[in-house]
């Protein structure tokens, strides 16, 4: 129980750390001028994920709730992690494509692991 609040302890902490990286080093718009908000969107799930560990710690009885909302979180920011990169074109030196792959992995590993933690604790 507590391995899962952990992960998505961290899990929250590198997503925030990506979202401003993406947000503080990302290119400005052309038209704006402005690095688009939807930079900070990997920071957003960071937040859900500490949420989710948080509520988990103060709520013990909610801790299954809590790590499925993690585990939607890692989901959605699996799925919108690839978008950046094929707009791109895998252009890696682009702070948004650097901050997709990073958040891919963060949500993917944080996935993989809450799946094998539901399955151990079916069983």
């Amino acid at each position: 129980m507590k391995n899962m609040r952990l992960n998505s302890l961290v899990a929250g902490v590198l997503c925030v750390a990506v979202g401003i990286y993406s947000f503080t080093q990302g290119q400005p718009g052309e038209e704006t001028g402005e690095v688009s908000k939807t930079a900070l969107i990997p920071a957003w799930i960071g937040l859900v994920f500490i949420a989710a560990a948080a509520l988990s710690h103060l709520k013990p009885l909610l801790h299954k709730h809590a790590m499925h909302l993690a585990a939607l979180a890692s989901l959605i920011g699996l799925l919108g992690a690839v978008m950046p990169v094929r707009v791109r074109g895998f252009d890696f030196s682009q702070a948004s494509v650097q901050g997709s792959v990073v958040l891919f992995l963060t949500c993917g590993t944080f996935l993989v692991l809450a799946i094998r933690s539901f399955i151990a604790a079916r069983r």
